[in-house]
Protein backbone atom coordinates (compact mmCIF):
# COMPACT_ATOMS: atom_id res chain seq x y z
CA UNK A 1 0.00 0.00 0.00
CA UNK A 2 1.13 3.85 -0.17
CA UNK A 3 1.33 5.78 2.94
CA UNK A 4 -2.29 7.83 3.47
CA UNK A 5 -2.45 11.75 4.05
CA UNK A 6 -4.68 10.97 6.44
CA UNK A 7 -3.59 9.28 8.70
CA UNK A 8 -5.23 6.50 11.36
CA UNK A 9 -5.66 7.40 14.48
CA UNK A 10 -3.31 4.86 16.08
CA UNK A 11 -0.70 6.28 14.01
CA UNK A 12 -1.33 9.67 15.12
CA UNK A 13 -1.67 8.80 18.33
CA UNK A 14 1.77 6.85 18.20
CA UNK A 15 3.45 10.07 16.78
CA UNK A 16 2.51 12.22 19.43
CA UNK A 17 3.79 9.85 21.70
CA UNK A 18 7.22 9.77 19.99
CA UNK A 19 7.04 13.51 18.92
CA UNK A 20 7.31 11.51 15.65
CA UNK A 21 9.05 12.12 12.94
CA UNK A 22 11.03 15.18 14.08
CA UNK A 23 11.41 14.71 17.50
CA UNK A 24 10.77 18.24 19.83
CA UNK A 25 12.82 21.47 20.11
CA UNK A 26 13.83 23.24 23.32
CA UNK A 27 15.49 26.43 24.48
CA UNK A 28 19.17 25.41 25.51
CA UNK A 29 19.51 26.93 28.07
CA UNK A 30 16.27 25.45 29.76
CA UNK A 31 18.87 22.29 30.28
CA UNK A 32 21.76 21.66 32.36
CA UNK A 33 22.48 18.17 31.46
CA UNK A 34 23.38 17.08 27.48
CA UNK A 35 22.29 13.96 27.98
CA UNK A 36 18.67 15.18 29.23
CA UNK A 37 18.54 17.45 26.68
CA UNK A 38 18.83 14.63 24.23
CA UNK A 39 16.94 12.81 26.03
CA UNK A 40 13.71 15.36 25.66
CA UNK A 41 13.81 15.64 22.00
CA UNK A 42 13.27 12.02 21.38
CA UNK A 43 14.35 9.51 19.28
CA UNK A 44 13.74 10.77 16.46
CA UNK A 45 14.96 14.24 16.84
CA UNK A 46 18.47 13.08 15.54
CA UNK A 47 18.31 12.23 11.74
CA UNK A 48 16.28 14.75 9.08
CA UNK A 49 13.05 12.92 8.30
CA UNK A 50 10.65 13.38 5.35
CA UNK A 51 7.25 13.84 5.88
CA UNK A 52 6.42 10.25 5.17
CA UNK A 53 7.82 8.92 7.81
CA UNK A 54 4.49 10.50 9.61
CA UNK A 55 2.90 7.22 8.04
CA UNK A 56 5.83 4.71 7.45
CA UNK A 57 7.43 4.80 11.35
CA UNK A 58 4.18 3.57 13.27
CA UNK A 59 2.82 1.77 10.07
CA UNK A 60 6.53 -0.30 10.86
CA UNK A 61 6.34 -0.26 14.45
CA UNK A 62 2.53 -1.78 14.42
CA UNK A 63 3.27 -3.93 11.96
CA UNK A 64 6.17 -5.64 14.12
CA UNK A 65 4.70 -5.63 17.15
CA UNK A 66 1.56 -7.17 15.67
CA UNK A 67 4.30 -10.14 13.91
CA UNK A 68 5.32 -11.05 18.04
CA UNK A 69 7.75 -10.02 21.24
CA UNK A 70 11.31 -9.59 21.70
CA UNK A 71 12.13 -10.35 18.01
CA UNK A 72 15.73 -10.51 16.57
CA UNK A 73 15.34 -7.60 13.90
CA UNK A 74 17.97 -6.34 11.55
CA UNK A 75 17.80 -2.49 10.45
CA UNK A 76 18.85 -2.52 7.04
CA UNK A 77 20.32 1.35 6.84
CA UNK A 78 18.89 2.54 10.14
CA UNK A 79 21.41 5.15 10.98
CA UNK A 80 20.44 7.45 13.48
CA UNK A 81 16.41 6.87 12.90
CA UNK A 82 14.30 6.86 15.85
CA UNK A 83 12.60 3.83 15.31
CA UNK A 84 15.47 1.17 16.00
CA UNK A 85 16.04 2.72 19.64
CA UNK A 86 11.89 2.31 19.89
CA UNK A 87 12.03 -0.92 19.30
CA UNK A 88 14.91 -1.78 20.92
CA UNK A 89 13.30 0.37 24.31
CA UNK A 90 10.18 -2.14 23.48
CA UNK A 91 12.32 -4.95 24.14
CA UNK A 92 13.45 -6.54 21.01
CA UNK A 93 16.99 -7.14 19.63
CA UNK A 94 17.90 -4.99 17.70
CA UNK A 95 20.93 -4.79 14.74
CA UNK A 96 21.51 -1.74 12.33
CA UNK A 97 23.70 -2.66 9.75
CA UNK A 98 24.52 0.69 7.41
CA UNK A 99 27.72 1.65 5.84
CA UNK A 100 27.39 5.34 6.23
CA UNK A 101 28.80 4.77 9.75
CA UNK A 102 32.34 4.53 8.16
CA UNK A 103 34.60 6.95 8.41
CA UNK A 104 35.10 7.33 4.50
CA UNK A 105 31.16 8.15 4.29
CA UNK A 106 30.61 12.60 3.79
CA UNK A 107 26.97 11.76 4.30
CA UNK A 108 26.93 9.39 7.21
CA UNK A 109 27.36 9.52 11.10
CA UNK A 110 29.61 8.14 13.80
CA UNK A 111 29.56 5.12 15.63
CA UNK A 112 30.04 7.01 18.42
CA UNK A 113 26.98 9.16 18.34
CA UNK A 114 24.89 5.84 17.46
CA UNK A 115 26.39 4.50 20.68
CA UNK A 116 25.39 7.72 22.73
CA UNK A 117 21.79 7.89 21.97
CA UNK A 118 21.61 3.74 22.38
CA UNK A 119 22.62 4.76 26.11
CA UNK A 120 20.43 8.09 26.26
CA UNK A 121 17.11 5.88 24.85
CA UNK A 122 17.86 2.97 27.50
CA UNK A 123 17.85 1.01 23.89
CA UNK A 124 20.77 -1.18 22.99
CA UNK A 125 20.96 -1.40 19.24
CA UNK A 126 24.16 -3.31 17.72
CA UNK A 127 25.70 -1.45 14.89
CA UNK A 128 27.78 -3.19 11.88
CA UNK A 129 29.05 0.30 10.03
CA UNK A 130 28.56 -1.38 6.66
CA UNK A 131 26.16 -3.10 4.25
CA UNK A 132 24.20 -5.98 5.07
CA UNK A 133 26.01 -8.18 2.22
CA UNK A 134 29.43 -7.42 4.27
CA UNK A 135 28.30 -8.04 7.68
CA UNK A 136 29.07 -11.84 8.78
CA UNK A 137 25.77 -12.08 10.36
CA UNK A 138 24.59 -15.59 11.22
CA UNK A 139 22.51 -17.16 8.53
CA UNK A 140 18.77 -18.00 9.57
CA UNK A 141 19.32 -15.26 13.08
CA UNK A 142 16.39 -12.56 11.96
CA UNK A 143 12.99 -12.55 13.04
CA UNK A 144 12.42 -9.69 10.76
CA UNK A 145 14.06 -7.68 8.68
CA UNK A 146 13.14 -4.05 8.15
CA UNK A 147 14.14 -1.45 5.95
CA UNK A 148 12.66 2.09 5.65
CA UNK A 149 13.38 3.76 2.69
CA UNK A 150 16.31 2.82 1.53
CA UNK A 151 16.55 0.38 -1.22
CA UNK A 152 15.82 3.11 -3.82
CA UNK A 153 18.79 5.03 -2.71
CA UNK A 154 21.11 2.21 -3.57
CA UNK A 155 22.95 1.39 -7.20
CA UNK A 156 21.70 -1.53 -8.39
CA UNK A 157 24.55 -4.22 -7.66
CA UNK A 158 24.02 -3.06 -4.23
CA UNK A 159 19.89 -3.81 -4.76
CA UNK A 160 21.04 -7.24 -5.99
CA UNK A 161 23.41 -7.65 -2.81
CA UNK A 162 20.92 -6.94 -0.74
CA UNK A 163 18.27 -8.88 -2.02
CA UNK A 164 20.51 -12.45 -1.55
CA UNK A 165 21.74 -11.43 1.92
CA UNK A 166 17.75 -10.99 2.96
CA UNK A 167 17.35 -14.38 2.20
CA UNK A 168 20.64 -15.87 4.09
CA UNK A 169 19.63 -13.90 7.08
CA UNK A 170 16.28 -14.47 7.25
CA UNK A 171 14.64 -17.14 9.08
CA UNK A 172 12.29 -19.49 7.55
CA UNK A 173 9.25 -18.31 9.17
CA UNK A 174 10.52 -14.66 9.35
CA UNK A 175 9.12 -11.51 7.46
CA UNK A 176 10.77 -8.47 5.83
CA UNK A 177 9.14 -5.31 6.98
CA UNK A 178 9.99 -2.63 4.05
CA UNK A 179 9.18 0.62 2.84
CA UNK A 180 10.16 1.81 -0.34
CA UNK A 181 9.93 5.38 -1.78
CA UNK A 182 7.69 5.98 -5.29
CA UNK A 183 8.91 8.60 -6.82
CA UNK A 184 5.96 10.80 -9.30
CA UNK A 185 8.60 12.65 -11.56
CA UNK A 186 9.99 9.49 -12.34
CA UNK A 187 9.53 6.08 -14.49
CA UNK A 188 7.43 4.76 -14.50
CA UNK A 189 5.66 8.55 -14.47
CA UNK A 190 8.16 10.26 -16.59
CA UNK A 191 11.08 9.41 -19.08
CA UNK A 192 13.50 10.49 -16.47
CA UNK A 193 15.23 7.23 -15.08
CA UNK A 194 17.08 8.93 -11.84
CA UNK A 195 16.79 11.93 -9.41
CA UNK A 196 17.90 13.90 -6.55
CA UNK A 197 17.12 10.87 -4.26
CA UNK A 198 17.87 7.93 -6.05
CA UNK A 199 15.56 5.82 -8.57
CA UNK A 200 11.68 3.89 -8.32
CA UNK A 201 12.33 -0.03 -7.40
CA UNK A 202 10.33 -2.86 -9.02
CA UNK A 203 9.50 -4.22 -6.14
CA UNK A 204 7.94 -7.54 -8.11
CA UNK A 205 11.59 -8.51 -9.31
CA UNK A 206 13.23 -7.44 -6.04
CA UNK A 207 11.23 -9.65 -3.93
CA UNK A 208 11.67 -11.99 -6.75
CA UNK A 209 15.72 -11.58 -6.56
CA UNK A 210 15.46 -11.85 -2.30
CA UNK A 211 13.14 -15.18 -2.70
CA UNK A 212 10.14 -13.58 -0.93
CA UNK A 213 6.37 -13.37 -1.74
CA UNK A 214 4.31 -10.55 -0.30
CA UNK A 215 2.32 -11.38 2.83
CA UNK A 216 0.65 -8.08 3.04
CA UNK A 217 0.49 -4.68 0.41
CA UNK A 218 -1.84 -3.52 -2.46
CA UNK A 219 -0.19 -4.93 -5.28
CA UNK A 220 -1.90 -2.52 -7.63
CA UNK A 221 0.27 0.09 -5.68
CA UNK A 222 3.19 -1.67 -5.46
CA UNK A 223 5.55 -0.47 -8.76
CA UNK A 224 6.28 -3.86 -10.48
CA UNK A 225 3.29 -5.68 -9.97
CA UNK A 226 0.83 -6.33 -13.11
CA UNK A 227 -1.97 -4.34 -11.48
CA UNK A 228 0.28 -1.17 -10.85
CA UNK A 229 -1.14 1.31 -13.43
CA UNK A 230 0.83 4.55 -13.02
CA UNK A 231 -2.26 6.75 -14.22
CA UNK A 232 -4.61 5.21 -11.39
CA UNK A 233 -1.46 6.33 -8.93
CA UNK A 234 -1.79 10.01 -10.41
CA UNK A 235 -5.50 9.97 -10.34
CA UNK A 236 -5.58 9.02 -6.63
CA UNK A 237 -2.54 11.30 -5.34
CA UNK A 238 -4.68 13.58 -3.24
CA UNK A 239 -5.06 10.22 -1.27
CA UNK A 240 -1.13 9.83 -0.75
CA UNK A 241 0.81 11.55 1.62
CA UNK A 242 3.34 13.22 -0.83
CA UNK A 243 6.43 15.64 -0.31
CA UNK A 244 7.08 18.35 -2.28
CA UNK A 245 9.94 16.63 -4.40
CA UNK A 246 6.81 14.34 -4.90
CA UNK A 247 7.97 11.14 -3.31
CA UNK A 248 5.40 8.99 -1.45
CA UNK A 249 6.07 5.81 0.34
CA UNK A 250 5.29 2.11 -0.75
CA UNK A 251 4.51 0.06 2.77
CA UNK A 252 4.73 -3.72 2.19
CA UNK A 253 5.17 -7.71 4.31
CA UNK A 254 6.64 -10.37 2.59
CA UNK A 255 7.98 -13.73 4.06
CA UNK A 256 10.09 -16.26 2.36
CA UNK A 257 8.68 -18.16 -0.65
CA UNK A 258 7.16 -21.87 -0.21
CA UNK A 259 9.21 -24.14 -2.56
Amino acid sequence: MIGRRKLPQEFVQWNKHWSAPHGRSFPIARFNSWRFAQRYRGPFAHQTNSKTRKFEYPWAFHTIEDIGRNLDIIDIGGALSGLQFVLAAAGHRVVNVDPGARDDTFWGFTPKSHAFLSRVFRAPVRLFPMTLAEASLPDNSADVVMSISVLEHLELPEVIRTAQSIRRVLRPNGKVVLTIDLFLNLVPFTDQEEGKWGRNVNVREFLELAGLELVSGNKSELFGFDEFRPDAILEAEDRYLVTKDRCTAQCLVARPSVP
